[in-house]
């Protein structure tokens, strides 16, 4: 191994993870480049524009190798310096990795490092996964830790040019719009709300955040201690609006996109914006962002089933993005229909208030507990969390093609943390998944089908819930719900928390652009070859065109690196057909 030193495990993590360094910066400068030394042969290598002007996974030793030669030999990285927050992790339960932090310089930024090594039969330690990721574009001044508020006061008028406009004024919108007045980029908002926040706000009032405090914070502005742990929906809505006033970012609200055209010779959109009892106005911009999420902002309506017998029915029917609380239905016997996160909420809050209440979940539940998800977020809890960038680092440390293989082992470790709750479900007739169809492959594969627990799963076993689990609904009669089975379920009121209408990436851009637009388009939003999210946060194929969704965490984390690739197209650091950067 040339004089790359072989050791054995009594060195310490950090002397561990500086031993590997040397062999990593000797790999990278070796003229055949070769990883032999620093990484597995099973090893992932997750790129967020460090090295490459988009997001890429590559697994194995052989494909890491063969395609990032070429971009490792026209960054040029140096300066390589191991952060002093070293660490032991437990990915599994027979294994324990060491995980670290490294920044390093390429020819036009600065970025970031983190690694998960292993280590090998031989005893060396080497790179399972290494995460790289762009920081700061070199030359670029944040200009938000100069300035505050960070933008110029806006000037309206009924022509108006901007870099970047962002539609939608939620936490990506907003989070996306500081990014890019960040880096200098004028950026204007359009909300079609006449009010920010009023997305949030127009939730059922028990609504709150299932995460931490810590690990919701928007970028450059904190959420009050004030809040809570958990953040109720109001505070959030009210955050937002505060985030705006704050930052000083250019929002229109009441704001629709009555057309929108785009000159690719020019690189240029021109937007006709109507405005709620205004005169419209033109915008030209250079980038457009669709921020509204994939919701009924995007495009999509709440989903209902079709189910034969509704006009005989007595009672009412509601859809959840309907419900406010208990107090607005008065029903005193409830059905919900699903069995996510809103269902159970909207279900326990109308039990707490007298209701008779019914859960009807057709399909198994990944639950867990919200001291199991304090123990996946451990960086963002506790008295002496990190900065949230090296807490984000830990989180974002394996890419998510690895989550999707080691999910089973992760969850086992905390396992004995739920068994009691699962247990218990369980005798009351709820229906969970195996084990390897768990929370994290839910949470982040299917994107769907797990509840967080917050006092519902205490009002099923103590029998103040009724759980009708396994059963299709057949039909209405008047006083409530016959099942396939023939059992029947009386009802005032059916609040059906059966989700959206599933909506593309091109059907949004669809909804708001229209279809001249939207034929460009990927129809992605889904996993791509990579394992990553394909068409959000990166390009969409259409030029000039970008989307940002996700919840309060993925708009801190995200938004920064769609900013960047906004500004290397700006600054013209990408090669004509934008899949490389242009060699210093």
């Amino acid at each position: 191994m040339s004089d790359i030193e072989v050791f054995s495990a009594p060195l310490s993590a950090e002397a561990i993870s500086s031993v590997w360094l040397s062999a990593l910066i000797c790999d990278l400068s070796s003229p055949s480049f070769t990883l032999k030394r620093s990484f597995t042969n099973d090893s992932y290598w997750r790129d967020l524009l460090a090295f490459t002007p988009d997001f890429r996974t590559l697994h194995t030793l052989p494909k890491i190798q063969q395609f990032f030669s070429v971009p490792v030999a026209v960054a040029r990285p140096s300066q390589f310096r191991l952060l002093p927050c070293v660490r032991h992790r437990r990915i599994n339960p027979t294994k324990t990795f060491i995980q670290g932090i490294v920044q390093f310089h390429t020819v036009i930024a600065q970025c970031t490092g983190v690694f998960t090594l292993t280590q090998s039969e031989d005893s060396s330690w080497k790179a399972w996964s290494f995460v790289t990721k762009m920081d700061q574009l070199c030359g670029v001044v944040d200009r938000f830790r100069v300035h505050t508020p960070l933008c110029r006061p806006a000037e309206w008028n009924t022509i108006m040019e901007y870099t970047a406009v962002v539609v939608g004024a939620g936490q990506c919108g907003l989070s996306v719009a500081a990014r890019l007045e960040n880096l200098g980029i004028s950026t204007l908002v359009l909300e079609r709300s006449a009010a920010i926040g009023n997305n949030w706000r127009s939730r059922y009032e028990s609504l709150e955040t299932n995460t931490p405090r810590a690990y919701n914070h928007l970028p450059f502005v904190t959420f009050p201690e004030g809040c809570g742990k958990y953040i109720p929906c109001k505070d959030v809505a009210d955050y937002l609006e505060n985030y705006q006033k704050t930052l000083g970012l250019h929002v229109l609200t009441s704001a629709c996109i009555s057309a929108a055209s785009y000159d690719s010779l020019s690189s240029t959109w021109t937007l006709s914006i109507s405005l709620s009892g205004q005169v419209s106005i033109a915008v030209t911009a250079r980038h457009l962002i669709g921020a509204t999420g994939i919701g009924t902002m995007g495009g999509a309506l709440p989903f209902t089933p079709s189910i034969p017998g509704k006009n005989s029915f007595f009672g009412s029917m509601i859809h959840s993005s309907e419900y406010r609380s208990s107090s607005c239905v008065g029903a005193r016997k409830v059905v919900v229909v699903g069995a996510g996160c809103s269902a159970h909420d909207i279900a326990q809050d109308m039990a707490n208030h007298g209701s008779q209440t019914v859960l009807v979940q057709r399909s198994p539940t990944a639950v867990v507990s919200r001291q199991t998800i304090d123990r996946l977020l451990t960086g963002y809890v506790g008295q002496n969390v990190p900065p949230t960038e090296i807490a984000d680092c830990f989180y974002t440390a394996l890419p998510l093609s690895t989550l999707r293989n080691s999910k089973y082992d992760t969850m086992e470790i905390h396992a004995h943390v739920d068994q009691d709750l699962r247990e218990n479900l369980a005798r009351r007739g709820y229906l969970l998944p195996d084990p390897e169809d768990n929370f994290l492959h839910r949470l982040s594969v299917r994107r769907g089908g797990f509840y967080i627990d917050r006092g519902c799963a205490k009002l099923i076993t103590s029998g103040k819930i009724t759980v009708k689990s396994g059963r299709e609904i057949s039909h209405f009669f008047p006083s409530g719900l016959v099942f396939d089975d023939g059992s029947q379920v009386m009802a005032d009121l059916v609040i059906f928390a059966t989700g959206y209408s599933k909506t593309t990436i091109k059907q949004v851009a669809e909804n708001l652009f229209g279809p001249q637009v939207a034929d460009a388009v990927h129809d992605l939003g889904g996993w791509d070859s990579d394992c990553e999210l394909a068409g959000v946060w990166r390009p969409t194929g259409h030029d000039g065109l970008w989307f940002a969704e996700g919840d309060l965490f993925a708009a801190r984390f995200y938004s920064r690196f769609l900013a960047l690739q906004i500004m290397a197209r700006e600054i013209g650091l990408l090669s004509p057909d934008q899949k490389t950067y242009i060699a210093c």
